[in-house]
């Protein structure tokens, strides 16, 4: 074999080897930015139990599943109350679930299709609500009926998309095929394919981005990763949320057009209308009186009632109303304002006969209103307390009676008397404004014009000025303290303003006067012990009048009838309605009204 064939055949070795190089490598190259056509079937990439299915609010998974039994929805309690309705009470005791809306209230027992609304029995195709390892579940297309809530729901696997947020979001369409995969990278398992024009929900904003990947959600709630260069990113737009189009009910509240004087009467039987009428005469600013007719008395919903018709119709012919009062407490005191009132407002059967008992007994009477005085409660009665002013609410409205509610001022321990939901079904709201210092507690005043103030700018934090009402103390404590060694035991004496007003003619001391607790005040010795007295008279009672009149609430309240000096209750409406000319008497030292 000559020369030139040998170098011929080795140039054909070497080309062929080149050749099957080149298609290796091209091969190998071609490989390595192949896609990966394998699919991870979602049942298997989101592990969803059986009868349950997966949440995702807006863009994120949520922590919980809802349930999904016989093709419904169901979502739990818990994230029900937080995100959509505070007017749902569950009752692990009767094993009953409360909804009370303005118009109706319902009663669920889980697992039932049956449900009460407004006292009749209803029956559903399905049950609306669910209890599964101890947890209450709540339909969530019964959800629509009775809030924004927006979803829609897909399969295989199980999964709810619920729309929640109110912000924009940012979206993008797909400019030809592709797919979305479980990590950032061609070679990684791909869930769903999509086609050119799909809208894909960018997550995060586009903040997560790698390997030439973004983060995304598809409509149907797949998430993953998809290739940046195969989306519209330059033409990527907002798109704003619409939401299930719903207007909550409005609770209509029956309101003076007047400011609100009123002058609670404490009594134990009926009659007392004597003493009423001349209470009226000596202070016709009084347009409301509140006598204490109505008692708790029994562990089912009993009340004793003192409801007298001659003492309405008395009251009404001086244009005056009568808001009696209902108190968790009987006269002989047997019933316990704690235990035995939460046995009461915790059972669905017991409240409803203690509505009825004071509708009843209030319609009998001609009474324009109840007064709700329910003190000394713990957290535990606090939202059974609410149930009852919610089913209150129902069919005191329908009669046109008018609700208030004492509340001590509003602070973080008895903040589960919940004002602001009160608001929303009481037609006033009133703060006992005194009671800062009582019988145990350290010497000081009864109601202090900065403190005063400081339980209004509290209240009006958690209820509208004009279903607020202040009230005012007819009362002062007269305060010894008893010295013995390096201790100092303290002890009070209530007074009404008139025995004060005797007591201090008496006493013959001059006081001092204290800016910041807008009082007069008298300290001496006797007998070895210290004697104080925080005065409440026309002119401390007056600047508490100016705080009323100022921060423009509904009118003042005060405890009790029969305790006011003459001339107070005219000083009082004077101040709340802005006129000063009569604050004070001749020897009074002029009044700072903040203006």
């Amino acid at each position: 074999m000559n020369k030139k064939v040998l170098i011929g055949l080795a140039a054909v070795i070497i080309i062929g080897l080149l050749a099957a190089a080149g298609v290796i490598i091209y091969d190998n190259i071609a490989e390595k930015y192949r896609e990966s056509e394998v699919k991870t079937e979602l049942s298997a990439y989101y592990t969803v139990p059986e009868g349950e299915a997966m949440l995702i609010f807006d863009e994120r998974v949520y922590e919980k599943n809802a349930l999904y039994v016989n093709g419904e929805y169901y979502l739990d309690l818990s994230t029900v109350s937080e995100k959509y309705s505070s007017l749902f009470l569950w009752n692990s005791e009767e094993k009953k679930l409360y909804f009370t809306t303005a118009t109706a209230a319902y009663v669920f027992a889980p697992g039932e299709k049956g449900m009460l609304v407004n006292e009749s029995t209803v029956e559903n195709e399905i049950p609306l609500v669910l209890e599964k390892d101890g947890v209450i579940y709540v339909s969530m297309s019964f959800l629509t009926t009775c809030s924004s809530i927006t979803y829609r729901t897909y399969h295989e696997p199980e999964r709810v998309l619920v729309t929640y947020s109110t912000d924009e979001y940012l979206c993008a369409n797909v400019k030809e095929e592709t797919s979305i995969r479980v990590d950032k990278d061609i070679k990684a398992n791909y869930l769903e394919k999509l086609p050119a024009g799909s809208k894909v929900r960018i997550i995060d904003g586009g903040g997560i981005q790698e390997n030439g990947f973004i983060r995304v959600m598809s409509e149907d709630g797949v998430r993953g990763y998809i290739l940046e260069e195969r989306l519209d990113w330059e033409n990527r737009y907002s798109e704003t949320p619409s939401f299930n189009p719903y207007t909550a009910e409005e609770y209509k509240h029956i309101k003076s057009a007047d400011k609100i004087y009123l002058s609670w009467q404490l009594v134990y039987s009926k009659g007392h209308i004597n003493e009423m009428l001349g209470s009226l005469d000596k202070n016709p600013e009084v347009n409301v009186v509140s006598p204490t007719w109505f008692f708790m008395s029994g562990p089912n919903g009993e009340m004793i009632s003192y409801g007298d018709s001659e003492y309405v119709a008395a009251a009404h012919e001086r244009g005056v109303k009568v808001w009696a009062v209902l108190k968790n407490d009987d006269i002989e005191g047997s019933f316990e304002h704690n235990s035995d009132c939460y046995r009461v407002l915790a059972s669905y059967e017991s409240r409803k006969k203690l509505i009825d008992n004071l509708i009843n007994a209030t319609t009998e009477c001609g009474a324009d209103g109840i007064n709700i005085d329910i003190e000394t409660t713990n957290v535990d009665t606090g939202v059974f307390f609410i149930q009852f002013l919610r089913e209150l609410y129902l069919k005191a409205s329908q009669k046109g009676i008018v609700i208030s509610v004492d509340n001590y001022i509003p602070e973080s321990n008895n903040a589960y008397y919940n004002i602001p939901e009160q608001c929303k079904v009481a037609d006033y709201v009133i703060i006992m404004g005194y009671d800062e210092h009582y019988k145990g507690s350290d010497a000081g005043s009864v109601s202090s014009l900065s403190w005063f103030t400081y339980a209004a700018d509290l209240s009006l934090k958690k209820c509208p000025a004009d279903q607020l009402i202040m009230g005012v103390p007819f009362y002062t404590r007269l305060w010894r303290e008893v010295t013995d060694g390096d201790s100092v035991r303290t002890y009070s004496d209530s007074m009404d303003l008139r025995e004060q007003e005797k007591f201090l003619a008496e006493l013959k001391k001059e006081p001092k006067w204290l800016d910041d607790a807008g009082q007069y005040y008298y300290e001496y010795e006797k007998d070895g012990d210290t004697y104080k007295l925080w005065a409440e008279e026309k002119k401390s009672l007056t600047l508490k009048a100016i705080v009323i009149g100022e921060k423009k609430l509904a009118g003042a309240a005060a405890w009790m009838m029969g305790g006011e000096t003459e001339g107070l209750w005219s000083a009082i409406k004077s101040a709340v309605e802005g006129d000063l000319s009569a604050l004070l008497d001749e020897n009074a030292a002029p009044v700072e009204t903040g203006e």
